[in-house]
């Protein structure tokens, strides 16, 4: 089908004086008294280490089995970086190290500075070219191209208001019909049919983000400042309804994306998401799991669910990847006729 370009078409940008892809370690001089903020990129810290072969190896094995591990991209590359880092100090003396353009003071970058700066990863924004905390940005699929952060090139805030206002009136009628045949198919997979009553379940999160108790907006039938979220992944075929959703704020919807429950909140909350929600806290302290109803209607008929889909073939593999990690079970085995392009890696 037609279907606009997908690439920078909207000429919204910025002076290109920065690399929007890179990742920057932002951290306060360790000097007492001094309190001046640096900046390292972690291309940088790589090639001081010579980590180059190991981080690429790690972001393509990463890529090439996307749709068969749980989202964990950041952690792959910080345990992968600091590994290589552990065994060049081994065999190595030399430390190296950056100084504060203030005071002179020398900082060690190694596995301990990675440590201390894993929750401080920055990054610049294509359109303002302000540099913004990773969380400001949207997730994008990883790319082969380099060690960068796997977000968007705009921040959240730019894409709303520059960028989308552009592009949503170039998107062509076929492109909102095969939005909205994905969601209806995996409402259909999952049971997540049903209307959404957002005003309930606003009011029994108490008009606030569960998670970090920020207060939320509810304007004109619409929830300002956060998101339902799928409280059990919609990655794992789970609905999304009135009863089992749970109320974020934006940020925390985001820091969530397609994590698990157990992996995201204390044991304190999962309780407290328990008795909101009606799921079992069992399942919700427990590993992934596909939701068994969905599973059931696929196995019911893999034919009939390689048919429906087949205008969707990443989705697909996606499913039958996630279904043969968490249950054994391969569906193409299964099916009588299999097209063999859905077969490749």
């Amino acid at each position: 089908m037609p279907r606009r370009k997908t690439k920078h078409i909207t000429g919204i940008k910025g002076t290109g004086t920065e690399d929007y892809s890179v990742v920057w370690r932002v951290f306060e001089c360790p000097r007492i008294g001094c309190y001046q903020l640096l900046r390292i990129s972690e291309d940088d810290i790589v090639k001081l280490w010579d980590c180059s072969k190991e981080v690429k190896s790690a972001i393509k094995n990463f890529i090439k089995e996307y749709y068969r591990r749980k989202p964990g991209y950041d952690e792959l590359i910080e345990a992968t970086l600091e590994k290589c880092i552990q065994s060049r100090k081994s065999h190595s003396e030399k430390i190296p190290a950056v100084k504060c353009s203030k005071c002179g003071q020398k900082i060690y970058i190694d596995d301990e500075f990675l440590k201390a700066t894993k929750n401080s990863r920055w990054k610049y924004c294509r359109v303002c070219e302000w540099l913004q905390p990773l969380e400001n940005f949207d997730f994008h699929k990883p790319n082969t191209g380099g060690f960068r952060s796997r977000r968007q090139l705009e921040c959240k805030i730019c894409k709303k208001t520059k960028i989308n206002p552009f592009l949503n009136p170039l998107r062509t009628s076929d492109q909102h019909r095969e939005a909205a045949q994905r969601r209806r198919l995996y409402g259909i997979v999952s049971g997540d049919l049903g209307k959404i009553d957002s005003k309930d379940i606003f009011e029994k999160f108490e008009r606030k983000c569960f998670n970090c108790g920020k207060q939320i907006e509810f304007k004109n039938g619409k929830i300002i400042g956060g998101a339902l979220d799928h409280t059990l992944p919609a990655r794992y075929l789970w609905p999304l309804t009135t009863k089992n959703a749970t109320l974020l704020c934006n940020e925390c919807n985001n820091k969530k994306h397609d994590k698990w429950p157990f992996e995201f909140y204390d044991k304190k909350k999962l309780k407290k998401l328990a008795v909101l929600t009606g799921i079992p806290f069992d399942l919700l302290n427990g590993p992934p799991k596909l939701n068994p109803e969905a599973l059931k209607k696929i196995l019911a008929n893999i034919d009939k669910f390689i048919e429906d889909w087949i205008e969707y073939p990443e989705d697909i593999k996606k499913i039958r990847s996630l279904i043969l990690e968490l249950e054994g079970i391969d569906i193409f085995e299964r099916a009588k006729h299999v097209p063999d392009y859905l077969k490749e890696e």
